[in-house]
């Protein structure tokens, strides 16, 4: 009995830890692109060259 508990502690740990992104790439953000969004520019910032 004390094995089942332990093998299902273990498990639920490992299901956590891949939800949590600690094994690599969460299973949800495989597909996006994380770093193109850190890089987004702030439109309100940029001037043209020549306009006041």
């Amino acid at each position: 009995m004390r094995i089942l508990f332990l093998v299902i502690v273990l498990a639920n740990v490992w299901v956590y830890a891949l939800g949590q992104g600690w094994l690599g790439p969460r299973p949800v953000d495989e597909g996006r692109q994380t770093q193109r969004l850190a890089q987004t520019l702030q439109a309100d910032r940029i001037t043209l060259p020549g306009r006041p």
